[in-house]
């Protein structure tokens, strides 16, 4: 059996003309490594392969049975979607969610629109142009300014919770012109933040783990968020609670909204779901990961699940549910 890895590397260098978060959410060939000697212990044949405009070719060359994919393309809100767009191209099954979940969900506003009402979301503006900025004389201060159709928080730094429309309006086209994409103003929602990863299909989908990412030595005063900043120096910014520090009651509702996500957003194999709390200690949604890191230091979905599933664990239960939901029979 035959099993293509899905990927896009991190560059050594990346061009001149990128930002110095562009490639975020690549992959290292650390993590690559590790997910190819996770699949081979199952007695698969596992090549990895990159997500490119040669994909197609490689592909029909391959004779591949099942495609593990991760790759999180290139371009813009549908870049997600690309990789799985191929693989059905070819009807080669492959894992995890479908494009139209995969593009959906890297589109906050969509996922938002998507999941509600059946799950609470924080008020918030796009700004698509400056013609949008005139509903921000509506909204509720201070707000978190961030790209509308990015991950791993890019675009989202230290600054990015704005107190008035002023800043709020100078922020959002500075990082429409940086990446080329609308812009989400969200209030921010001064309560906790929690993610929670979910691995199978249908009502066979269970929760791995649930975790609250808190900022290191407590409140200081200043809004915390899950910047690309604090993400890069992690062991001195954050502490990770497994599980988190709420009642048996909340934790239920955690569980059971990211399993609403989950199912209202059409995820398949695997995902990782993002909440918050207000100010009221209200449970409310931020976005979906479905194509969550698999980096086996550092990644929320491995770390939140550690005490319960090895990395080689998860990625090949990734396989499995892949495998088992498209009939292809492993060893």
């Amino acid at each position: 059996m035959r099993v293509a890895l899905l990927h896009n590397p991190r560059p050594p260098e990346p061009p001149p003309d990128a930002t110095d978060d562009t490639f975020e959410e690549y992959d290292s060939p650390a993590t690559i490594a590790a997910i190819l000697d996770a699949i081979r212990k199952l007695g698969i044949e596992a090549d990895p392969v990159v997500a490119d405009r040669n994909l197609p070719r490689h592909l029909e060359d391959g004779h591949y049975d099942l495609a593990f994919n991760i790759a999180e393309g290139r371009g813009r809100r549908c870049r997600e979607a690309i990789a799985a767009a191929v693989c059905e191209l070819f009807d080669l099954p492959y894992s995890g969610s479908d494009p139209l979940t995969l593009a959906a969900t890297l589109d906050k506003s969509v996922a938002r629109r998507l999941v509600s009402p059946e799950l609470r979301v924080a008020p918030a503006v796009l700004l698509a142009g400056e013609h949008d900025e005139e509903a921000l004389r509506g909204m509720t201060f201070p707000a978190i300014v961030k790209p509308n159709d990015e991950g791993s928080s890019i675009g989202i730094r230290d600054d990015s919770v704005v107190d008035g429309v002023d800043d709020a309006i100078s922020l959002g086209r500075y990082l429409r012109e940086r990446y080329g994409c609308p812009v989400l103003v969200e209030a921010f929602l001064a309560g906790p933040e929690v993610t929670v990863g979910i691995v199978g299909n249908g009502s066979h989908a269970e929760i791995l783990g649930v975790m609250e990412i808190a900022p290191a030595g407590g409140h200081s005063g200043a809004p915390f968020i899950y910047s690309i900043d604090v993400k890069r120096d992690w062991r001195n910014r954050v502490r990770y609670h497994i599980p988190p520090r709420v009642s048996a009651a909340t934790m239920a509702e955690i569980e059971t909204s990211a399993l609403t996500a989950y199912r209202l957003l059409g995820c398949r194999d695997f995902a990782r779901i993002d909440f918050r709390f207000d100010e009221s200690d209200r449970l409310c949604f931020l976005e979906c990961n479905p194509l969550p890191g698999l980096d086996p230091e550092n990644s929320d979905l491995v770390l939140m699940s550690r005490k319960r599933i090895t990395h080689p664990g998860i990625v090949q239960r990734i396989l499995t549910e892949a495998a088992t939901r498209t009939g292809v029979r492993l060893p």
